[in-house]
Formats: C-alpha cells, structure tokens, sequence
C-alpha cells in the first residue's frame, strides 16, 4: 500500500521518509542550510505531513550524544542535524563515540549553497563562502559506514532508505548524509512513499565447523571463561549468555563492561578483572570485546587457547589489534549460543568443574563485602564509597550512565539496558548527553549520570541542563569532582613509573582542573536541585534527596561531590 504525500519541497519529502521509515525524532543544532527544513516545520499544521519530531540541541555534542543514548535504550536508530561543516566539526568527537559503540544513527548536515545566485536557497550570507570545503565529508569518513550527497530531489526516497538501511546492517553505526540548501528548496509536486518496512540484513550465524571447533575445546577445558564487554547490546543476550553459563558451567568476566552482559549477582560471575581469566582459564572466549587485555601489562598463561566471537570479532576497523587469537567466529551471541548449545549437549558432564568456578565466584564476593566494610571509615569520599552508596539507594530498574567513576564491583545491575558506560573510544562529554538520551526513550525509568569532573565540563553542561530543562527531563548528575584528570596523570606514571611525575604527587602537570567551578550552580541556573557533599558520611542521605526530587518534583538534579 502506498500514500501520497503532498509535499512542496524536498525538505518536507525528506522528513516525511524519515518518519515513515521509523525515526521519531530529529535532534538538530540548526543553521542558515535550514531554512527549508524550518519551512517544512512551520508549514505542518496546514500540510498535515507527519514528521521526527524536532528536538532543539543547543551544542552538536549534545545532539549526537542524545541520539546515542536513545539508541542504546531502544535499539532503534534516530536523526541527528547539525549546520553544515562547522556543526560536523563539532560533532566529530560524539560521531566516533557512536561509531566505536557501533550506534545506528542518520548523521546529517546541510551543506554550504552550491550557487552564488540564481537559485532557491542559493547564497546569501557571507558565511557561505568561507564555511565551504573541498570534501566536508572527509571529517567523519573514516568513522561512518557510509557518506553521501543528495544531489536532487528526484532520489530522495532511495538515499533516505540506503542510509537507513546500511545505520542498521550489522555491525551498526552511523551514517553521514549532507544537504545542499538548493536542493532541499526544490520544488516537488508530490512522491509516493511505501509503508513496508525497510530491508534490514539479519545478523551473522556461526559457521557450523567452527561451532564444533569451539564446542569441542569447550567440552575439554578445565577452566573456560568467557570474557566480554558488550555481548548485552542485545537484551536477550543476557538471559542466553547466563543461562548458557549456568548450563555448561563457564565462568563469566565482564571487563571493562559498557552494558549489563549478566546478572552481577549471577554465580558464575567472576567479577570485572581480567586477571581472573588470564590467571586461571585454560580457554578464554572473547565475546565483543575489543580489547581483553593490556598487552604490556599482562597477556593469558601459555596453552591458553583463545577464541573470539563477535559481529565483526577482527574489529577491522581498528588500524592495529593483535591479540592472541586460536579461533575467530563471526557471529551474534543469540545466535551462536543455540548452536553451541546443541554441540554441547552430548558431551559432558560439567558439573565439577562449575563447583570450581562457582567457588572461585563465591571468595571474589567474600572478599568485596570485607572491602565494602572499610569503604565508611576513609576520611574522603573514594570512588568506591560513591559506588558502594550509589548500589544502596538507587532504584532497581535505575538506567546508570556511566562516565568514568562506577566501580562495578560495587554495584548491582540485574536487568538488562540499565548500565551504560563509556564508549571505547572514550570520547569526553558523551555521559551526560547520554543519560538525556536515555530519559528522552524512557521517560518513567529513573536515569543517574555518573560523570568525572573532566568528563562533566567537556559535555557543555549549560548546553545539557537547559535541554534537560526545556525537555523535562529529570536526570540526576553526580560528579566525583577531585579537580584533576585521571586518566592523564595515570598516563604519565604508567610510562615512568620511577619519573618526577610519579614522585611530585597528585595531579601530574597537564592534569590539573582546579579551581574547581561549584558545579551545583550549573544545575540551579536552569532550574534544577544542587547539593555540594564533601564527607563521606554525608552522600547516602544527598543521593536520596536528589533522587526525590527526580522522581516525585520531576526536576533534574546534581550532586557536586568532592572526592579522591
């Protein structure tokens, strides 16, 4: 069945497709290349043309960062706009966020007129000559899966469907379209848009001679782990993974986890070092999971075998990736672990060795609840502390995006889509953006934003708190500011560890944020709750008072929280 629509310019055509096609908003940071798109808006009551509803980013990193955290939610991919090659700079930073954490998103930007005069919508600012380049498109090239001009309107419905299409194909990821002005002021006396839905590939299926490969040294290990980072993208990956661990007896390391991937109260469950597999397992399964040990650090014992599973498990995208590697099978874990299930299913038993890993499982959780025990008498608050009471007070169903300070030992995910961590490309100034993201598609889940003070500034919290406010989303933000990064200052006594830098003490040159600004005040100028904690003793009871005004007055709140 087809419906016509009766659209006046290919402006109207375009987000007539998009909405048709599944993408329920546009997350825009506009520019002089919209005008026609602000058209097509202005002109909807009349038209009566069904369109993404815009959602109004006052910073690119925003805009993108949202559409990201709403994927992660949903799994649907949205639309993100952004002005041209300025906004595309602005956004390359959450583009390759998204590309990394493999989010399908409709990336678009205008493009500067083609013409000088002449046309609809050809040039009339004198931006328009200065903001032009030779190949925009060559800022994000590398970190999308595919690029494209629209160069008339005549193909509109072709160009919207391929780009939606390949943002979904597995591995997913964003794609880059750009916009001539002239060509969305075209004049269009209609186009017939189909209501089937798009195309989408299906995701790979193990090939069965390396299933029976995997089956066959799974069948003999004394020790298997499985380590992985991601395999929770998919939700019902989680209840297949866990209870094909249970099933078989495997143990489970969720290193350096970006998604629930299991149950943390799960009794196969290792816990989120990797030593525990490098150390003990006489065959590591790598599930989506880019990076499963520090090479220069530590690397797993000889004999191990090593087997690698994934979408994409050579991640080719990576310039450089040369882990151990014995087997590698192309594959989604739905779709591996039937499969592998039915190899296994005649071989056996298992049970000694699951007793082996669920009492290696059993001293790693005695062995944190006596850490829990002396989190309360540090005289400043720790990022453990902050996790430990985070885990106390936070709702179960909570969805916990987390840049930076989470110390996942410390706290309990149960249900799948309810962490969230940062991507691996560590892009700054996604976490925010990402918890708003994440309200946006799930407006009645309680949403907390876990952030460093470095990661808090770079995602332009005036930007965030005043599209929190405008939108009404009541994310609750905690961040463990201790005035310094990290992640620099650990970089420098990591290559000299006997150096000045490792010896002068905190922070390292080049890492430090202080004065550090009252970041509760952000909050409050766009109307939300702000509370400095400085004791230990003082988070509980601020968590859950942030956390009331989040849930029952419906406002967004910040805790500034001064720690180690």
């Amino acid at each position: 069945m087809n419906e016509r629509y009766q659209v006046e310019t290919v402006a109207e055509a375009f987000l007539a497709l998009m909405k048709r096609r599944g993408v329920d908003f546009l997350y825009v940071n506009s520019g002089t290349d919209f005008a026609s798109i602000v058209e097509a808006y202005a002109r909807q009551e009349s038209s009566k043309l069904s369109f993404p509803a815009p959602v109004i980013c006052p910073h690119e990193n925003l805009a993108v960062g949202m559409a990201h955290g709403y994927a992660l939610v949903t799994g649907r991919p949205q639309a993100v706009m952004v002005h041209v090659s300025v906004g595309t700079a602005n956004a390359v930073c959450g583009i390759m966020n998204a590309a990394r954490d493999d989010i399908p998103m409709l990336f678009c930007a205008g493009r500067t007129p083609l013409f000088e005069k002449g046309r609809r919508g050809a040039r009339n600012a004198n931006i328009h000559w200065a903001q032009e380049m030779f190949d925009q498109a060559g800022m994000v090239r590398e970190l999308v899966k595919w690029d494209y001009e629209l160069r008339d309107g005549l193909n509109v419905a072709d160009v919207v469907d391929r780009a939606l299409t390949l943002a979904q194909t597995h591995p997913q990821g964003p794609v880059y379209l750009t916009l001539p002005r002239e060509v969305l002021a075209q004049d269009l006396s209609g186009i017939e848009v189909t209501q089937a839905a798009l195309a989408i590939p299906s995701p790979p299926a193990p090939d069965p001679s390396a299933v029976a490969q995997l089956a066959e040294r799974l069948a003999a290990a004394r020790f298997p782990v499985i380590l992985t980072a991601a395999s929770g993208r998919t939700h019902g990956a989680v209840t297949a993974l866990s209870d094909f661990a249970t099933r078989f007896g495997v143990g489970i390391v969720e290193y350096r986890p970006r998604f629930v991937c299991v149950p943390s109260t799960h009794p196969l469950h290792l816990g989120y070092d990797n030593r525990a597999a490098l150390e003990q397992a006489d065959l590591i399964i790598v599930v989506e999971c880019d990076v499963p040990w520090m090479p220069s650090q530590s690397e797993p014992r000889a004999g191990t075998r090593v087997v690698h599973v994934g979408l994409d498990p050579a991640f080719s995208d990576y310039p450089l990736r040369s882990f151990k590697c014995d087997l590698a099978i192309t594959s989604s874990v739905v779709n591996l672990l039937p499969a592998l299930t039915a190899a296994l299913e005649v071989r056996g038993p298992f049970e000694a060795r699951a007793r082996t890993i669920r009492d290696a499982a059993s001293a790693r959780r005695k062995h944190m609840s006596a850490r829990i025990e002396k989190l309360a008498a540090a005289p400043r608050i720790t990022k453990a502390w902050m996790s430990h009471c985070l885990n106390v007070v936070k709702p179960q169903n909570a969805i916990v995006v987390s840049e930076y300070w989470v110390d996942r030992d410390f706290v309990d995910f149960e249900h799948p889509g309810t962490y969230f961590g940062t991507p691996p490309a560590g892009g700054l100034g996604w976490g925010l953006p990402a918890a708003l993201g994440a309200s946006h598609a799930s407006p009645d889940q309680t949403v907390i934003a876990a952030l460093g003070d470095g990661a808090y500034l770079f995602a332009n919290p005036a930007a965030c708190h005043q599209a929190a406010a405008a939108m009404k989303l009541p994310v609750l933000t905690v961040v463990c500011n201790n005035s310094y990064w990290n992640a620099v200052h650990m970089s420098a006594v990591g290559v000299y560890p006997d150096g000045h830098a490792s010896r002068g003490g905190k922070p390292a040159p080049l890492s430090a944020l202080s004065p550090a600004p009252d970041f509760e005040k952000y909050v409050e100028a766009s109307g939300g709750y702000g509370e400095k904690v400085t004791q230990p003793g003082e988070l509980p009871n601020a968590l859950k008072r942030a956390l009331e005004v989040v849930r029952t007055e419906r406002r967004q709140a910040l805790l500034n929280v001064i720690c180690e």
